[in-house]
């Protein structure tokens, strides 16, 4: 029987001994160091003090976010579009590859196998009851992708590979040279540049099958951005589904492309930047774009509970990616997951006006009374619960309001940041928003500018694509003096901080977040951990009802 994993709480990892060197900079092992305690905040509220009772778990639940599971050998990917970074404007495109990518089943799978042996809380003693993914499950939007993704949370077996019997991509010795480490023996510009190391045959490793045991408990999924947008940003286009499943692999920008001043027309027509050198691979029937009903048509045929994990039936119907889960309880809750993903195109987010009513329909229904749009407390008669938020966007990116006539969207005008929140702040029983996308882990307090109720924590986790690699624990606890707390735990992948300690898919895992760590655009240095107070911490809050 495998040892209980341990949270940051009691270990972290830190920057280990150096392993290579580059013109540019080192590549460093990892070690694990002491835990990090909890950050008390009070932004909100004071921590009640004097509680007759004892605390009590409302609810624990894991949050993981952007784990964006790659075909790496797809046609429709534009990895070549790393060459430019760092040109004006050239932003927008980029990561379009990262080192550790063709391990993102693996270290997806360690978390989950992570997360089914977590502990019960130390602090209350409650056990996980739900695991939430905020979305970007998937790269690139493909349809082989989403099943990868669903099998890992189900359970079954997986061949992270595509096309041909081998590995056909941008990593192979013989492909076009290009911004890529490649794991095979010579010189690339990450092993030259910043140390990367060789590891023959790691690609043919990683594409070998798995089968994952799958999630014991009930999980929920967001629609995001990479998992209907081609690159996270573009619509996918009749032109476009041609080359992704085709047998040539465009390899570099067509002839005298500059894609900067290309970015608008190519959020319309992707295959713009496609048509330039390509070399052949073998044609996969699973890769084709996946849109909304597609992506709910999924859920709702993925094993586990609760059944449809979020959606039914009417979401496939009316093309919508956005439901409800309610929870018993002595304090009932309610988990609300958003749709903030445009689909006419770019990568930020925001909501349309149709879910906006469902939204607000949805909050009247959980609320005893709450503030209209004129500004009057309203009573309802309605039952109170807990709202949860979950979304693949926060308020910091909720600013896409694009509406284009080759989009795929049909749900507008949009809704952003300032209008999303002041709807919020009109519920006060809404206390947390969580969410993912821009990669970090990030806690903050979204007061009510008019003090009319007690505002909300939004909490944004790291990607598993990107350093840290992290997962977060959240538990809701009623504190026994009339308060709420909410008590977040980041947790690492229970795996070896060296690869050389583990074996199998364990080595494959410890790799990519080794690999994340030392990823020159989004490593260690980055500061995509957040701080202190972003990370383990305890968010006090008044309860919005007797609880």
């Amino acid at each position: 029987m495998p040892a209980l994993p341990r949270t940051t709480l009691e270990r972290t990892l830190r920057r280990g001994r150096q392993r290579g060197s580059g013109l540019d900079g080192n590549y460093y092992q990892l070690a694990y160091g002491p835990g990090e305690p909890r950050v008390v905040r009070t932004d909100l509220a004071p921590v009640a003090q004097g509680g007759e009772r004892a605390p009590a778990s409302l609810l624990r639940l894991a949050h993981l976010t952007d784990p964006q599971i790659t075909d790496v050998q797809s046609p429709g990917r534009f990895e070549f579009l790393d060459g430019v970074r760092g040109l004006p404007g050239a932003s927008v495109f980029v990561p379009a590859t990262r080192p550790q990518e063709a391990l993102a089943v693996h270290a997806m799978a360690a978390m989950l196998d992570t997360i089914n042996r977590i502990p019960p809380a130390a602090e209350t003693g409650a056990p996980l009851s739900l695991f939430l993914s905020t979305g970007d499950n998937i790269d690139n939007a493909q349809l082989n992708e989403l099943q990868w993704f669903l099998t890992l949370l189900s359970g079954g077996s997986i061949t992270p590979n595509s096309g041909g019997p081998g590995y056909q991509g941008v990593q192979a010795p013989d492909w076009e040279p290009g911004p890529y480490w490649r794991p095979d023996p010579g010189p690339d510009p990450f092993k030259d540049r910043w140390g990367f190391p060789a590891s023959p045959g790691l690609l043919t490793e990683a594409l070998k099958p798995l089968s994952p045991p799958g999630l014991a408990i009930p999980w929920l999924s967001c629609f995001g951005n990479h998992d209907g947008l081609v690159l996270g940003m573009a619509v996918p286009t009749p032109g476009y589904e041609r080359v992704l499943g085709g047998n040539r692999k465009p390899a570099r920008l067509p002839g005298g492309a500059d894609p900067v001043a290309l970015a608008e027309a190519f959020l319309a027509r992707p295959e713009l930047l496609l048509s330039g050198g390509a070399l052949p691979v073998t044609r996969d029937t699973d890769r084709v774009t996946v849109g909304r009903r597609a992506f709910v048509e999924a859920y709702l045929a993925a094993p586990g509970a609760p059944a449809g994990h979020g959606y039914t039936r009417w979401n496939a119907e009316h093309e919508t990616a956005y439901g409800v889960h309610d929870i018993g309880g002595a304090v009932p809750l309610r988990v609300l997951l958003l749709d903030t993903t445009n689909l006419d195109g770019f990568y930020e987010g925001s909501i349309g006006l149709r879910q906006s009513r469902w939204l607000e329909e949805r909050l009247r229904e959980v609320h005893s009374g709450h503030v209209d749009a004129d500004g009057r407390w309203v009573a309802t008669g309605a039952g109170d619960r807990l709202v949860v938020l979950a979304s693949h966007h926060g308020l910091a990116t909720m600013v896409n309001d694009r509406k284009q006539p080759e989009g795929l969207e049909d749900d507008h005008p949009r809704l952003t940041a300032a209008a999303v929140r002041a709807l919020l702040h009109r519920f006060p029983n809404v206390v947390l928003w969580l969410n993912g996308h821009r990669h970090v882990n990030d806690v903050q307090a979204r007061p009510d500018p008019a003090g009319r109720t007690g505002g909300f924590w939004e909490v944004s986790t790291s990607a598993i694509a990107d350093w840290p690699c992290q997962a977060r624990l959240v538990e809701l606890v009623a504190d026994g003096a009339g308060g709420l707390t909410v008590l977040c735990t980041m947790l690492d992948a229970d795996t070896p901080a060296d690869p050389g300690e583990a074996s199998g898919e364990g080595r494959l895992a410890a790799l990519h977040r080794e690999l994340a760590a030392n990823y020159p655009y989004g490593g260690m240095d980055s500061g995509s951990g957040g701080s202190p107070a972003d990370r383990n911490v305890a968010l006090a809050l008044r309860a919005p009802f007797g609880l």
